[in-house]
This record gives C-alpha cells, structure tokens and sequence, in this order.
C-alpha cells in the first residue's frame, strides 16, 4: 500500500531544532480485542460513561528515538513485532494512545501495495492524485513528470489502469511518486523488495541521492544486507517494544537471536564449573594440534561487545596472528590472517561450531564464516566444562583499510551437521542455535603490498577470475 501525507497538525508540535527530522517520543498504540461482535459495540457506546469491554492489546509501547535530516534509520523485528504500526503513527495515519510524534517537513510514505492509488485510474492520473494528497499542485507535478516517468520506467502503461499492473510495475510507479517530489521525509515499507535487480539498483541510487540532499529516511526491510547499508542506525522491536538501538551490524545480530529464540535447554542443577586459565587445559588424546599461541598474546576483551547465553558459554581467549604465527594486527593485501579462539562450556552443547566475521568502517559485514562451511570432524557432543578451540585462517583480498573482526559460538544437532551439505542457507540457518558472540574483538589494519602489487580493484573485495582478449581483423 501507497500512503502519502503532509503535516497532520493533530501530531505536530513545533520545538524541532532545525537539524532535526523527526522525534518520536514514548509513543504507544492500543487496540482492543472482543470476544464476541456485540462487545465493539458496547464500547462504542458506553465507554463515555467509564465501562469498557474486550482486552487491551499494545500493537506498539514506550518506543522513542529520533532522525536528524540526512540520516536513516532502519526498522527490523519480526513480524507482528510493531513495524508497520509505528511507521503508521509516524506518518499520521494512525492516532497515538500515548506519546507524541514531531516532524519537520513534508512526509511522503511507501507502506503497503495497493493503497493511495486508484485501480481505476492511469498511472499519469494517478501520478498527480497523489501529487494532490502531498500538497503539491499541479503545475508543480507538471514538472516532476518527466522525471517519474523516466524513473517507473513503464513505458505506454502509464497511461493503462493501474490494475492491469503486475506488481512489479506497480511499485515502481509508486517509488518513482515518493522519491522523485523531493520529500523532506521519506518512509519505506519492505517496498524496495518487489522488482528486478536493476529497478532495485536504481532505487539504491535514488536512496543514497536522497540523503546527501538532507532527506531523512526511516527504511522497514527483511533484507539485512540493505538495512545495513542504508542506515546509520537500526531499532529492533520485539512485541512493541523497543529492543535495541545502534549500529545496524549489532542490530541485524540481535535480530537473528530473536528469530532463532530455541535456544539451548537449561540445565538448572548445574553449577558452572570452575574457570581455568588457557595453559592448564588439558589435551584430549587424539585431539588436532593447533599451535596454540601463548597466553602473553591473547587479545584484551574488556571493551568487547559479548552478544548471547553466557550461562551456555564464555569465550576465555582470542589471538590475532600472521601465517607465521606471530601476534600481528597489520597486514597488506592478500595476506593470510590466522584467528585463534577458545571458549568454555558451562553447559552440554551439541555439535560445537565457530566462526568469524570482519566488519569495515561502515558498520558493513563483508567476510564471515563458520566451522560448518569447511564440514570439519567435530564431535556430536561436548560435554559442560570442556574448552572449545577453533583456528581460522582467511586471505586478506580486501580494499586498504581498517576492519573490526568478531568471533561466535554456535551449536547444531549431529544429523543436520553430517546432512549440512544437502540443505539450502535457509534450512541450515534455522537449524543453528547460536550461543553468543564477541563483537569488536580486535582491529584489522590492511594496507596495499609494498612490492610486487597489482593494479588496484574496485569495492570492497578482490574476487578471484579471469579475463580474456581477443581480436579479429
């Protein structure tokens, strides 16, 4: 659905700063569910004189934060979570219970397909009816047309009824409407996921236009890849509560955590056992040897970010090393980066599984991965009180620069681990049972070689290929 507003004054205060988008302060939206039919309309009638009927249900409670001009905020949480009611109430189609919203400037919206357009109508006429709905009259739409044209990219259909649309189309025009009338605050609903790879692209581009001309943007997504890239914060709800709010990387994290709730049985009459230092762990005979660095070069973990079940897990070490295995936080590209880490089992865990992630300056994750990918020998158990060790190696192809890298703990059941190969990532994903992770465990510094480098390559990643000339007289 389409929905477009301008300032509904119901909701608007004026004590903006004028950097300031948009403040939504301990908002919150009830709704009453009934039993029977004949209890809405009791409520209607009696609620004047103090009865009430049905039960409260809080769709949204006590969320607040705000968006300066030029930045964007993303929205995740499962569904039913809130989302959808909390992007209503900013846009003003919706009335608070509690709480208030401020804006400051006009709001266009993309919620849902289907609303805000009239199936009836073309898509030129419906081009300037919702031109109509922002406020904007029509010879300023006259000359916003060619641009929303070249935009949808529709062709003669935009002089077709809208219902002979195919969704894709649809949501083209209804985007190009939004972001092509040069919106102060722009709202997206999982919108940006209907449509080929280049229409996505384009809107990618249009997005990032946006915010350098100070457009605040507030973007609802299922797809953690942009949510990520798009925003310079993120708010996870969970059943109309605020979460969590910060960096998107640690957002999409808790987001997974929330989606994949099975955790691991407690086991209530379990003490933990008692913490030992990394030396005094014994070998399992037949273990793998894994040169395991001394404990003079493990990582400080105080300003680490611990994510997770630390009464499942601790994470007792982690070391940063060279291909030689010196303690290193410095490397060229194309260098071999070796990760030690370790963690303890306060309780019985399935198959034991790690990994790594490596994070760049803007928050985005651009490498991870995990024990599971490499299918290892692992045990179909470990047992409360063990010391889990992995030792991960990764060539450094990336662009010059300095990265985070984060390590995790996970677990997964023997049969799915022997049956890892057969399953698609979605299967796999939500057979996993992660444990915790150590976000922001050590720094990254890659610098192009000293000698014999290779032209530069473009983005983030140097991917392997090749390349072929030919030429014919």
């Amino acid at each position: 659905m389409m929905y477009s507003t301008s300032q509904a004054p119901s909701r608007i205060k004026n004590s903006l700063q004028p950097d300031m988008a948009i403040r939504v302060q301990k908002i919150g939206k009830m709704y009453r569910i009934y039993e029977r039919p004949v209890d809405r309309l009791k409520q209607m009638l009696f609620a004047r004189f103090g009865r009430s009927y049905g039960n409260e249900f809080w769709g949204l409670r006590n969320v607040s934060f705000t968006v300066p001009k030029g930045h964007s905020l993303g929205i995740i949480g499962r569904n039913g979570s809130g989302k959808s009611t909390l992007l209503q109430l900013i846009a003003g189609i919706l009335v608070p219970n509690e709480g208030f919203v401020e804006v400051n400037g006009r709001v266009t919206a993309l919620l849902e397909l289907g609303s805000g357009f009239n199936p009836e109508f073309t898509g030129r006429e419906n081009v300037y009816l919702n031109g109509s709905v922002l406020g904007i009259r029509r010879k300023a739409m006259d000359r916003y047309f060619d641009e929303i044209s070249a935009f949808a990219d529709i062709g003669q259909f935009m002089d077709q009824p809208v219902k002979l649309y195919s969704s894709g189309m649809f949501i083209r025009l209804a985007f190009a409407v939004q972001a092509c009338v040069e919106p102060q605050i722009l709202i997206v609903d999982e919108a940006l996921s209907v449509g080929d790879v280049f229409f996505q692209q384009k809107c990618h581009e249009r997005l990032e236009k946006l915010l350098a001309k100070k457009v605040a943007i507030i973007l609802v997504s299922h797809d953690m890849g942009m949510i990520e890239r798009y925003s310079q914060e993120v708010m996870v709800l969970d059943s109309g509560r605020c979460l969590f709010l910060g960096q998107p990387n640690e957002a999409v994290e808790r987001y997974y955590r929330l989606e994949e709730k099975a955790i691991l049985p407690k086991k209530e009459t379990c003490s933990p056992p008692t913490r030992k230092s990394a030396e005094s762990v014994a070998t399992t005979e037949g273990q793998v040897n894994l040169d395991w660095p001394p404990k003079k070069d493990f990582l400080n973990l105080s300003k680490a970010a611990v994510i997770g079940d630390q009464e499942v897990a601790q994470c007792t070490g982690i070391v940063l090393c060279d291909e030689q295995g010196r303690p290193c936080s410095s490397f060229q590209i194309g260098d071999i980066a070796c990760f030690y880490y370790e963690f303890q089992l306060f309780q019985d865990i399935e198959v034991p599984i790690g990994g790594v992630v490596i994070t760049n300056s803007f928050n985005l994750n651009i490498h991870g991965k995990n024990s599971l990918q490499y299918f290892l020998q692992a045990p179909d158990r470990v047992s409360q009180g063990a010391r889990v060790r992995f030792r991960q190696t990764i060539k450094l192809d990336v662009a010059p620069g300095d990265y985070s890298f984060m390590v995790g703990l996970a677990t997964i059941n023997a049969l799915d681990y022997s049956q890892a190969a057969l399953m698609n990532y979605e299967q796999l994903r939500r057979r996993i049972q992660e444990i915790l992770r150590v976000r922001k465990a050590g720094r990254i510094s890659v610098q192009w070689r000293i000698q014999g480098q290779s032209l530069p390559f473009h983005g983030y990643a140097d991917l392997d290929g090749s390349c072929a000339l030919s030429v014919l007289n």
